[in-house]
């Protein structure tokens, strides 16, 4: 929008940086007279705003994304379906009646976030990791506004789309040293595996294969398997894309322990627009939680505190309950988060 035609209150939806990299203002604040006077003096001609359906309000509780029975019940069916000595097909009913009604619970709540559990579960990192990437992958959507069948293709692209590893050793994929150029050789053909069997051998839509093959693909053309660049990458694997990477630094590893939200949201926002589609990560953001309610945190004034609340129209920017008394971060560009502890 152009600045000139801005309007008292109205919020800012991506933080305005000027030409030396400086960040002038940060996504999230109520854009006040004089704030777009200041734009103004700094040659801003134009700048992102949130619609009105995103007027913040401060949220100080966070709900399941679906219960431990659904999740653990779809891990398992999961685990059925990549084992089955019977082949994948007969299990691909059941997965879409679980996702079209996982979808319709939440397609109906507006208020869908993202954040990061400790379920522990017995189940292979595979099965789990692919139950988490189709989830994620259908909250994305939602806050892209997509429709419904859409939503749905993505659940089950994201259920399917590392299921080409069940075509790869497991004394590979669960080696707990680096791995050699010609075992990582392997592991990257697991993208164009799971693409031929599931082209070949079910009767799933086109997209869902595209997403099992692309979900590696990256907008600046140095993924894998073909090396393409955004404009040839499927949209729905542009969001699986950021699903997998978000999930599979945020989950303990056999050689790494998992990263927090915070580093992985960071790690995936260096990426925008480089290895990542820049609409996907403004959705993952406004539904990525970095910190979550009651996470111990330090600011840049050097007063701790805990989180207290979130504002909804900047996740990264929660109030923060110190010593000193309530911190609103939206109302302080100055002062951020700069450590947390779980």
């Amino acid at each position: 929008m152009l600045l000139n035609d801005v309007k008292e209150n109205m919020i800012l939806a991506q933080d305005i940086v000027d030409k030396y990299g400086r960040t002038l203002v940060t996504a999230g604040i109520p854009l006040k007279p004089e704030l777009i006077n200041l734009l103004k003096k700094h040659e801003i001609l134009s700048i992102c705003v949130r619609s009105d359906k995103t007027t913040n309000y401060e949220i100080s509780e966070i709900h399941d994304l679906i219960c431990i029975e659904t999740r653990l019940k779809l891990i398992s069916n999961v685990e059925n379906a990549f084992t089955s000595s019977d082949g994948l097909v007969r299990h691909l009913t059941q997965l879409q009646n679980y996702i079209e009604d996982i979808v319709s619970k939440l397609a109906s709540n507006k208020n869908v976030l993202m954040y990061l559990d400790d379920m522990n579960c017995a189940s292979d990192y595979l099965f789990m990791h692919s139950v988490n990437v189709g989830l994620f992958s259908i909250i994305i959507g939602i806050a892209m506004d997509l429709p419904y069948d859409e939503l749905c293709l993505l659940g089950m692209g994201g259920l399917l789309h590392d299921f080409g590893k069940t075509r790869i050793t497991k004394q590979i994929l669960d080696k707990q040293s680096q791995l050699t150029l010609e075992e990582f050789n392997q592991i990257k053909e697991h993208a164009t595996l799971g693409y031929n069997v599931l082209k070949v051998d079910t009767y799933l839509d086109y997209r869902i294969t595209f997403m099992a093959l692309q979900h590696h693909e990256r907008c600046n053309g140095s993924g894998y398997p073909w090396g393409i660049p955004r404009c040839q990458i499927h949209p729905l694997a542009r969001i699986v894309a950021v699903a997998d990477v978000y999930d599979a630094l945020t989950t303990n590893r056999v050689y790494r322990s998992r990263l927090s939200s915070f580093e992985a949201i960071e790690i995936i926002n260096n990426g925008n627009g480089i290895h990542f589609d820049s609409d996907v990560i403004t959705a993952f953001n406004s539904i990525a939680i970095p910190y979550q309610i009651d996470n111990n945190v330090k600011l840049t004034n050097g007063i701790a505190g805990k989180v207290l609340r979130l504002n909804s129209s900047n996740l990264a920017r929660p109030l923060v309950s110190t010593p000193a008394g309530i911190i609103n971060l939206l109302h302080e560009p100055d002062i951020a988060i700069i450590a947390t502890s779980y």
